[in-house]
C-alpha cells in the first residue's frame, strides 16, 4: 500500500508537519508514503494558451508530473494545504486549474476509486476566515478520489506552532487521518465509507457545509458537487434531503463529465460559427486595440 502526501505549502511549514503527521499515522500499518512539496518545483497558472490539448501536455512547468503523481497513480492521496485569504494557497490552484487535458488519459478516472484526504490549515479561522479551505480541497480531490477523511485546522498561524502544546491535539487527529487511509486502503473502494467528523449540516459527496440557492429556497446544492437538496426547518433543528441520483452521480462523476463534455462541443458548434462573422471579428480588433497597459518601471543595473 502507498501514499502520497502532496504539500503545497512552506518547506518545513504547519501544513507539511501535519501531513507528515498523517503519513506516520498511516506508515504504522506498513503503508509507504513519499511526498510531493509543490513550492519545491515550478508551479505557474493556466494561460488558456491551449497548447496542451495539442500535445496532450503542458510543458510550462512541472505541475503535469504533479498530476501524473496524484490524479493518475494507484496511490492513495493526501492533499495538505494553507490558508492564506479564505480558500487555500495558489500552488494548490494553479495544480487544480490545469487538470482538464489529463482527464482522458485514465478512463476509469471519474469512478474515484482512489481513497483521498484533506488537511487544510488556517491561521486565525474565526469569522469564517477559513470556510473555504477543505471546499477548495475539494475541487481536486473529488475529481478523481473518494473523500476518507479530512480536517481544518485553525489558529496555527507562525512557522513551528503546529507542533505546539496547544496544538498536539491536531497533529493526532492528524495521525488518526493517516490511519484512516491506511484503514481505506486496505478494503476494496466500493466498501469504503467517510471516516471524519461531520457538522449538523454537510454534503454527503465532500463533507463540507458551504451551500448555495440555485433556484430558491428551499432547494440548495453543494457548489463543488452540485447536489440538490430540500431544506427543512422541525422541532428547532434544520434538516436536509438529499437527492440520491446527485449522490450517486455528482459533478466529478463519469456522467456529469461526459454530459459536461458534450455540453461544451455543442456550445462549441454555437459560438464558433458568430465569432467568425465580419461584425464580431471588427469587434474582436476594437477591443484588442483599446486600453492604455501599464507596467513597473525597469530595475536599474547594479
Amino acid at each position: 500500500m502507498k501514499l502520497v502526501g502532496l504539500s503545497c505549502g512552506r518547506k518545513n511549514g504547519n501544513s507539511e508537519a501535519f501531513l507528515k503527521a498523517a503519513l506516520m499515522g498511516a506508515e504504522e500499518f506498513g503503508v509507504q508514503s513519499e511526498i510531493i512539496r509543490a513550492m519545491d518545483l515550478k508551479v505557474l497558472p493556466c494561460t488558456g494558451c491551449h497548447v496542451c490539448r495539442k500535445t496532450g501536455k503542458c510543458a510550462k512547468d512541472d505541475v503535469d508530473w504533479i498530476l501524473e503523481q496524484t490524479m493518475l497513480g494507484d496511490a492513495g492521496i493526501i492533499v495538505s494545504a494553507p490558508v492564506y485569504h479564505l480558500r487555500v494557497n495558489s500552488y494548490l490552484l494553479c495544480i487544480s486549474e490545469k487538470m482538464n487535458h489529463l482527464f482522458g488519459r485514465k478512463p476509469n478516472l471519474f469512478e474515484r476509486r482512489r481513497m483521498g484526504a484533506a488537511i487544510s490549515v488556517g491561521g486565525s479561522g474565526y469569522d469564517g476566515w477559513t470556510s473555504l479551505g477543505l471546499t477548495t480541497i475539494a475541487l481536486f480531490i473529488q475529481h478523481f478520489s473518494t473523500l476518507v477523511d479530512q480536517i481544518q485546522i485553525n489558529h496555527c498561524a507562525d512557522k513551528g506552532a503546529a507542533l505546539t502544546p496547544d496544538n498536539e491535539w491536531a497533529i493526532e487527529r492528524c495521525k488518526q487521518l493517516g490511519r484512516n487511509m491506511a484503514k481505506a486502503l486496505s478494503i476494496p473502494p466500493e466498501e469504503v465509507t467517510y471516516m471524519g467528523e461531520d457538522t449538523p449540516l454537510f454534503c454527503p459527496v465532500c463533507h463540507c457545509n458551504v451551500f448555495y440557492i440555485e433556484h430558491g429556497l428551499p432547494e440548495i446544492a453543494c457548489p463543488t458537487c452540485q447536489v440538490h437538496g430540500t431544506v427543512s426547518f422541525e422541532n428547532g433543528k434544520y434538516k436536509i434531503v438529499w437527492n440520491e441520483d446527485d449522490i450517486k452521480n455528482p459533478r466529478f462523476s463519469t456522467t456529469k463529465e461526459h454530459h459536461h463534455m458534450e455540453w461544451l462541443a455543442r456550445h462549441k458548434t454555437e459560438e464558433l460559427p458568430q465569432i467568425e462573422t465580419p461584425e464580431t471579428q471588427a469587434k474582436i480588433k476594437m477591443y484588442n486595440a483599446f486600453g492604455k497597459f501599464i507596467k513597473p518601471p525597469k530595475k536599474a543595473k547594479c
